[in-house]
C-alpha cells in the first residue's frame, strides 16, 4: 500500500513537473515588422470582354437568301457587300407601282385638261350673262362644273402623290434586300447560310439577326459586381484586366460605366444574388482577340500613401473577458500593457461585449496583445490608423499560433533560415 501512495506522490510530481516545463516553453512565432507601404483596396468580379462598338445586321424584309458574301472572321470596311435576300417579290412589286405612278400622271394630265376647259367655259358664260345672252341659271352650271374640275384635279394630284410615296417605300424595301456593311470591322457571328429564310422583326418578337460586326480595336469588359462592393466602385477608377486564355498577361482598364439597375440571380431555394454590371473600357491591345472570352478584373477603389501597414494574417480577434483573465495571470512588470489591460476589462463590462481586434506585438520575448484600429485593406496589408507604431514587431503565423497565443507569453522568433528550411 505505501509503494502505491509513494508511486501515485512521484507520479504526480512528475506530471507537475511537466506542466510547468511546458508552460515556461516559449513558443516560436514568426514576426513581421510595421511598415510604411502604399495599400490599395481592390474589388474583384468577373465577366466576359466584348467590343465597344459592335452592330447586329438584321433582317428589314421576309424573304430566303440567295446571296452571300462573307464568312466569319472576315474584315469588312464600311459599304462592303454582305449578302442579298430574294429580290423578286419586291423587284416586281416596284414595277407594278411604277405602273401605277404613270397611271396616275396621266389622270392629272386628263383631269388638268378638263379643268382648263371648264375654267374657258365659265369665262364664256360670264361675258354672255353680262350681254343678256345666257340666264342666270346657265351660269350657275357654268360655276358648277368649274368648281367640280378643280376637285377633280385636287383628287388626281394627291392619287398621283400616294402612288408615288408607295413606289418610294417599295423601293426602299427593294434596297433593303441587298445588305451593305454599316461599319467597319470584322464578322464576329454568322447566323445564316445561302438558301435559309429571314424573318423580319415585329414589336413582341425580334428578327433574324444575319450576322455581326465588332470593332476589335476597343474592347471592354462587362463584369458583375456584388451590391456590398459596388457602392466603393466609380467611373474613372483604374482597373487590372487578366483572360482565362491568357492568364500570364494584364492588360490596364478604366471604369466607364456602373449599372444602376440591379441584376438578380436565384441561387438557391429563396436565395438570390444581387450584382450590378460595372464595364471596364481595356485601354492596351489585346492580340488574338475574341468577344466573349472570360475576363476578371481588380478594381483600385481606394489607395492610401506611404502608411502604416500591418499583413492581414496578424490581425486577430480576442474575447475582452479572456483577455482580462490573461493579463492578470501575466507578467504585471509590464507597464506598457496597462493601458490595453484597461480597454479590455472596460469592454468587458458592456451590456453586449464585443470581440477586439488587434495584433500580438512581440518585445522582451514576449507577446502583448494590443488593439489596433485598422483602414482599407489591400490584397495583403491592412491600414493601420491607430495602435502601432513604425517598426513594432508582430506576431505573423503561424495562424494555428495566432489564434491559441495568451497575452503576456514568452515566445521565441523563429530564424529566416529555419522558416526556410521549414517551408
Amino acid at each position: 500500500m505505501l509503494i502505491i501512495v509513494a508511486g501515485a506522490v512521484v507520479l504526480a510530481t512528475l506530471v507537475a513537473i511537466n506542466l510547468g516545463v511546458k508552460r515556461g516553453k516559449d513558443v516560436d512565432v514568426e514576426v513581421a515588422k510595421v511598415t510604411r507601404r502604399d495599400v490599395s483596396k481592390v474589388v474583384t468580379a468577373s465577366g466576359e470582354i466584348q467590343p465597344k462598338r459592335l452592330v447586329n445586321v438584321s433582317a428589314n424584309t421576309i424573304g430566303k437568301v440567295t446571296k452571300l458574301a462573307v464568312v466569319e472572321g472576315q474584315r469588312v470596311e464600311k459599304g462592303d457587300f454582305l449578302l442579298e435576300i430574294d429580290a423578286a417579290p419586291y423587284e416586281s412589286q416596284v414595277e407594278q407601282l411604277t405602273a401605277a405612278v404613270r397611271g396616275a400622271e396621266a389622270s392629272v394630265q386628263l383631269e388638268d385638261a378638263a379643268l382648263a376647259k371648264a375654267e374657258d367655259d365659265y369665262a364664256r358664260a360670264v361675258q354672255l350673262q353680262e350681254g343678256g345672252f345666257m340666264s342666270d341659271s346657265e351660269l350657275k352650271t357654268a360655276s358648277s362644273s368649274l368648281a367640280i374640275a378643280r376637285a377633280r384635279a385636287r383628287s388626281a394630284r394627291e392619287q398621283l402623290a400616294q402612288a408615288r410615296a408607295s413606289l418610294k417605300r417599295a423601293q426602299h424595301d427593294l434596297r433593303q434586300v441587298h445588305i451593305e456593311a454599316e461599319m467597319s470591322g470584322v464578322i464576329t457571328a454568322l447566323n445564316v447560310e445561302e438558301g435559309e429564310s429571314a424573318i423580319m422583326g415585329t414589336i413582341n418578337n425580334p428578327g433574324t439577326v444575319l450576322l455581326t460586326i465588332a470593332d476589335l480595336a476597343e474592347m471592354e469588359a462587362e463584369v458583375e459586381v456584388d451590391e456590398t462592393e459596388v457602392v466603393h466602385v466609380r467611373v474613372g477608377q483604374a482597373a487590372t484586366v487578366r483572360l482565362d486564355a491568357q492568364p500570364d498577361t494584364t492588360f490596364r482598364g478604366i471604369v466607364t460605366e456602373v449599372g444602376n439597375s440591379a441584376l438578380r440571380t436565384q441561387v438557391g431555394l429563396g436565395q438570390e444574388s444581387v450584382d450590378f454590371k460595372v464595364v471596364i473600357g481595356i485601354q492596351d491591345s489585346i492580340p488574338d482577340i475574341r468577344p466573349g472570352l472570360s475576363a476578371s478584373v481588380d478594381i483600385a477603389v481606394a489607395e492610401e500613401k506611404r502608411v502604416l501597414a500591418v499583413p492581414i494574417q496578424c490581425l486577430t480577434v480576442r474575447d475582452p473577458e479572456r483577455l482580462a483573465r490573461e493579463r492578470r495571470r501575466g507578467d504585471r512588470r509590464d507597464e506598457a500593457a496597462e493601458p490595453d489591460r484597461a480597454a479590455a476589462d472596460t469592454a468587458a463590462t458592456d451590456d453586449e461585449p464585443r470581440d477586439i481586434e488587434g495584433v500580438f506585438v512581440v518585445a522582451d520575448g514576449v507577446a502583448r496583445f494590443r488593439p489596433v484600429r485598422v483602414g482599407i485593406a489591400g490584397q495583403s496589408h491592412f491600414v493601420v490608423l491607430s495602435g502601432l507604431a513604425e517598426g513594432d514587431q508582430v506576431v505573423s503565423g503561424p495562424f494555428k499560433i495566432i489564434g491559441e497565443i495568451r497575452d503576456g507569453q514568452a515566445v521565441k522568433i523563429k530564424k529566416d533560415a529555419d522558416r526556410k528550411r521549414r517551408s
